[in-house]
């Protein structure tokens, strides 16, 4: 898969599983050896099995402890069971621990993740990302740093399997504060899920294309009153249309985070330092912002849609959304949609001569916290149920034979009690690159992902990632304007008077300090161009 996923060398795999290993909990300085490695004094895992992949490592697992990880999403009604399998079988005998999951839900997460770290609940582990609260929470001091002693030792398979850019991408000016998955997808890239029925049945336009989407939706809004079916069922919890947009006009980002866009006119040269805009103040930003408003006039979605927190795929799977645009998990929805015998759908690629890019390893990440009270253990924990296949597969798709199977050729085959534990339902951030493909998968699915692959390039400056330290008060005051600001102009709520609150939203980013953070960000970025050639 090109450049992007290079692998460690087979070298380094071999050399990890025999590096030293420190004692977790230990209170003295002194040391023994284990297979002829250092650690320190203290180490005892008499109380886990003898099989444990940890087993003779030199770690202390004495003490029995529960370990506390939050994700995001809803709450798969297996849960408890799959969790309760994975704790008998795997995490208590081979960890002398107990996790326990929490789930932070889509429509209240952004007001409670926070407030969660900060406050008195015990939370070890949290889903991060960079669009997940990942900067800002290094930022605050909410997750713990991971050096490369503690990462090789307390997450040594994980430091073994995963490519080093993923390593690279998740770093803060070389720091880094959370794992990142260990598999690159098409994340960054949207497409859309339409209703085909709903096209033949009214000759609506196709949409093929951005201009023809536009076109599709505003006749969908017109029959509104006949089909009952909202055009596209938008809100404040999904920002729908600006990566679509970005990708019309080949706009890139420069990295993850941070809202800093180039045009790469799908060139995998890195852009020239005075090519870089901060996005809100872009004249790109206007175009958007005036076609939100003219979508928003024209009904397209609800006048309401700004206080709606009910997840937008989920209105197009029961048939009261004519669109849903998001990555691969279009098809989803749309197989959902078919499967409940509500309509028939559609995929388009609307911006198919755009270049394409993976989302980076950081769009999905686990922290550990700095209020973990062990942190060796959570990082033990996650260390498994990122390397272990068989613990990896039941988290990340519940239980064999019941949830799903395999087939002859190794591909995922969903059964019956697979909608109470959806595959990957919440645990993007400990996907594996040995995922199981589904069996029988969509031919729709299979030729969008194929032109996926045939139209993938990987930016020059992919790894540059970008310390806001420097400007910390600026950045934070900045994210706080935009969020204040972002989801109004998103769902066009300004009208005709889209222009004028433009100007009100760039004078309060101006006085929050938008300037001296750009130029801090360009400066970086610029000893990065240089340092690395490119």
């Amino acid at each position: 898969m090109k450049k992007r996923m290079r692998k460690i060398v087979g070298a380094i795999l071999a050399a990890s599983m025999t590096m030293s290993m420190m004692a977790c909990g230990s209170s003295s300085g002194a040391t023994n050896t284990i297979d002829g490695k250092t650690t320190a004094d203290g180490s005892d895992d008499s109380a886990i099995s003898a099989d444990s992949p940890y087993a003779g490592k030199g770690f202390n697992f004495s003490t029995a402890e529960t370990i506390v990880m939050y994700v995001l999403g809803d709450r798969p009604a297996d849960m408890d069971t799959v969790l309760e399998k994975a704790n008998a079988e795997y995490f208590e005998p081979n960890l002398n621990t107990t996790l326990d999951i929490e789930f932070l839900n889509w429509s209240d997460y952004a007001t409670k993740y926070s407030l969660l770290l900060s406050g008195g609940e015990q939370v070890d582990l949290i889903y991060t990302a960079s669009w997940c609260y990942y900067n800002d929470e290094v930022a605050a001091g909410a997750f713990k740093k991971l050096d490369d002693e503690f990462i090789q030792t307390y997450l040594p398979y994980t430091y073994a399997e995963l490519p080093e850019e993923a390593w690279k991408e998740i770093a803060i000016k070389g720091d880094v504060y959370a794992v990142p998955k260990g598999k690159a997808t098409f994340t960054a890239y949207n497409g859309a899920v339409v209703r085909q029925d709903l096209i033949d049945e009214y000759a609506l336009t196709t949409p093929d294309s951005w201009d023809n989407f536009k076109k599709y939706l505003e006749e969908l809004a017109a029959l509104q009153s006949e089909t009952g079916v909202t055009a596209l069922n938008t809100n404040a919890n999904r920002e729908q249309l600006f990566t679509m947009f970005c990708q019309e006009n080949t706009l890139q980002g420069v990295t993850e985070g941070y809202d800093f866009l180039y045009q790469a006119n799908n060139s995998e040269a890195a852009p020239a330092p005075e090519d870089i805009e901060y996005s809100y103040m872009s004249d790109y930003y206007t175009d958007y912002a005036l076609q939100m408003a003219d979508l928003a006039s024209k009904g397209v979605w609800s006048a309401n849609a700004i206080n709606d927190t009910t997840d937008s795929q989920s209105y197009f799977e029961n048939g009261t959304s004519g669109a849903f645009v998001w990555n691969s998990s279009i098809f989803t929805a749309g197989d959902n949609l078919e499967s409940a015998d509500l309509g028939t759908y559609a995929v388009y690629d609307v911006t198919p001569d755009t270049k394409r890019s993976r989302g980076a390893y950081s769009v999905d990440a686990t922290a550990i916290t700095e209020k973990s009270a062990d942190p060796e253990r959570a990082a033990l924990v996650l260390d498994y149920m990122k390397s272990d296949v068989n613990l990896n597969r039941l988290l990340l798709g519940g239980i064999e034979g019941t949830h799903y199977e395999l087939d002859a050729d190794g591909n995922r085959v969903t059964l019956d009690k697979a909608a109470d534990y959806p595959w990957n339902g919440w645990a993007w951030a400990i996907n594996r690159q040995d995922e199981p493909d589904e069996a029988g998968m969509d031919e729709r699915a299979i030729a969008y992902g194929e032109h996926c692959e045939e139209m993938e390039f990987v930016p020059a400056q992919t790894g540059f990632t970008f310390d806001p330290s420097p400007v910390q008060n600026q950045y934070t005051a900045v994210q706080s304007v935009v969020t204040e600001y972002q989801q109004s102009f998103a769902l066009g709520i300004y009208g005709k008077d889209t222009e004028s609150a433009l100007e009100e939203f760039r004078s309060d980013l101006k006085d929050a300090g938008v300037e001296a953070f750009t130029e801090e960000f360009i400066k970086q970025y610029t000893e990065y161009k240089e340092a690395n050639g490119i």
